[in-house]
């Protein structure tokens, strides 16, 4: 490089130091066309385009540094920049480039030492092409070698890589306090800041996706934190910013902070728009039809989930559990059973299970839900992790009280009860209770079932679930329901809208009303049904069946 480089690559090369990686990228390039650059500003413009998702300009880029480095007979360099340009191209859906790209860093790969890291980033692709057709074992086996190589040749990227890899695969197998040895290594790294930002990114999604995929929310809310902040820092990072805010709804949602999820899911899905990652997009799409079916929006809940089947990924157990809330039951059971025949994996299923038994209850075929609790049962006692073994424990609770044997049914969903509560998983605990409360009722203990009943028709409340108040008002005696009868046409119809998430002013619009008289609607329904909020009318209409779920979405 020259000792005084010109204004352009100063402000570029300033742009990288300080991870404005779209800035970086777009002084790189002004500064290219002015004058051709040099190898390492051509390798920093690959990576900054490659955080920043700039997929075209990154797959040049390092196909300019291949022709350099290629020129010169650098075969590590020319596999490096070969296996950077295949993996991507896999990535984005162009398998036959990748694949080609991939032959291309082999056959470079073999004229080098035999120590060289490059041949250890090759056995990467086979890594994940092994552990996507559940031959776990070999990609282990494959990942341990990537290891070994990255740190005999002091390269942190693919030990980190590898070791991300390899943690997801032993996830599969259940292997849980194994994955996390290669798993704690690998986000060590990442935190020092020892990996380039490409890596940083990669390894910090691999690895709370994984978590994910196997329940393991725990670490998951602990290690999505992490990405957060680092997401924070490196605001450009638009390859990696919605990844991360799909995951972080994810755990807002289990948190019970359904709005700032919603909000999160939607800032993901704009993010994401134009970039590569439809995984991601249909991951967001998904996350905001489960709030929205927990809501009661069926509608608008149908649509994201539709929306996520489109762009790539499977939309269950969600659109089951909607089929099942509009009171669909034969397609419900027909979806989920579907889903789990055809999952892919282990942890696939495991995802599937709760809702399974929770539909098949619901359809009567307590022989399938008790073959689905058993499955789950030896799942838990595989994976030996408490949160599964609390699952499964609640849909043995579940199972119980369909069959009237309530003492077995509180003591299977109150030991599932305090762990959520402990973990602070409001709706889960609220869900808990209101069966808990069947229970009581079916044991005699009518004071303790409306203790239950009214801490869960609160959180309900507060979420503004109003599906699951509505269940709740039906579950308490006739006595302690107000009557709706005495609502009016339009104040119904103002009703359904309200349901489907609509705010009065967007209420007003639709009806060619003024804000205030939508106001003054409101006030009516509230003071008619004796309620005070959104969703305990909503709830408390849907009980009574002035307005249902075929009526409001």
């Amino acid at each position: 490089m020259p000792k005084n480089p010109p204004e352009a690559i100063q402000a570029a090369r300033e742009a990288y130091r300080q991870g404005a990686w779209a800035d970086a990228a777009r002084l790189f390039q002004r500064a290219d066309a002015e004058s051709e650059l040099e190898i390492d500003d051509l390798e920093a413009l690959a990576w900054a385009a490659g955080v920043a998702a700039d997929d075209t300009v990154m797959l040049a880029a390092l196909e300019r540094l291949y022709t350099l480095h290629a020129a010169s007979d650098n075969h590590e360099q020319c596999a490096r920049a070969a296996f950077w340009s295949g993996l991507r191209n896999i990535m984005i859906g162009e398998i036959g480039l990748g694949t080609g790209w991939l032959q291309r860093a082999a056959r470079h790969a073999e004229k080098t030492a035999p120590d060289c890291v490059q041949r250890g980033y090759l056995l990467l692709p086979q890594v994940r092409m092994n552990r996507d057709r559940g031959a776990y074992d070999a990609a282990i086996e494959m990942a341990d070698k990537a290891i070994t190589i990255g740190e005999q040749g002091g390269d942190p990227d693919l030990v980190a890589l590898a070791g991300s890899l390899k943690g997801g695969a032993l996830f599969r197998l259940g292997r849980i306090d194994e994955a996390y040895v290669p798993i704690d290594e690998a986000m060590l790294l990442a935190n020092s800041r020892r990996l380039s930002p490409v890596v940083t990114g990669v390894v910090y999604c691999e690895i709370v996706a994984s978590c994910c995929r196997v329940l393991e929310m725990v670490r998951a809310r602990e290690w999505t934190a992490i990405l957060t902040d680092w997401c924070r820092r490196n605001p450009q990072a638009k390859a990696f910013n919605g990844v991360c805010q799909v995951h972080r709804a994810e755990v807002l949602q289990l948190e019970g902070n359904w709005s700032e999820a919603f909000a999160e899911a939607e800032r993901a899905g704009r993010g994401l728009r134009g970039t590569a990652e439809q995984s991601a997009m249909a991951s967001a799409a998904y996350r905001r039809g489960e709030i929205l079916r927990l809501r009661g929006a069926f509608d608008k809940s149908d649509a994201e989930y539709r929306l996520a089947g489109e762009i790539g990924i499977d939309p269950q157990p969600g659109l089951a559990l909607l089929r099942l809330a509009q009171g669909r039951r034969t397609e419900a059971a027909a979806a989920i059973r579907r889903a789990l025949e055809t999952a892919g994996d282990m942890p696939r299923k495991t995802a599937l299970l709760p809702a399974a038994t929770e539909i098949f209850i619901a359809c009567g075929d307590l022989d399938q839900a008790e073959r689905i609790c058993s499955e789950m049962s030896d799942i838990a006692a595989l994976f030996g992790t408490e949160i599964l073994a609390r699952v499964a424990d609640q849909g043995l609770g579940s199972l119980a009280l369909a069959r009237g044997e309530f003492g077995r049914a509180v003591g299977e969903l109150t030991r599932a009860m305090r762990f959520w509560s402990e973990f602070g998983a409001p709706y889960l605990v609220a869900r808990l209770r209101a069966d808990i409360a069947r229970g009581y009722a079916g044991l005699g203990d009518s004071e303790a079932a409306g203790r239950e009943l009214d801490a869960a028709a609160k959180a309900f409340e507060e979420l503004g679930a109003a599906p699951d108040l509505a269940r709740i008002e039906g579950i308490r005696p006739r006595s302690k329901t107000a009557g709706t009868g005495a609502l009016t046409e339009r104040e119904r119809q103002v009703l359904s809208m309200v349901a489907e998430g609509g705010t009065n002013r967007e209420i007003a619009d639709r009806l060619s009303l003024s804000p205030k008289t939508v106001n003054r609607h409101v006030e009516n329904i509230f003071g008619k049904l004796g309620v005070s909020s959104r969703a305990a009318a909503v709830a408390r209409a849907l009980a009574a069946g002035s307005i249902g779920p075929g009526r409001h979405g």
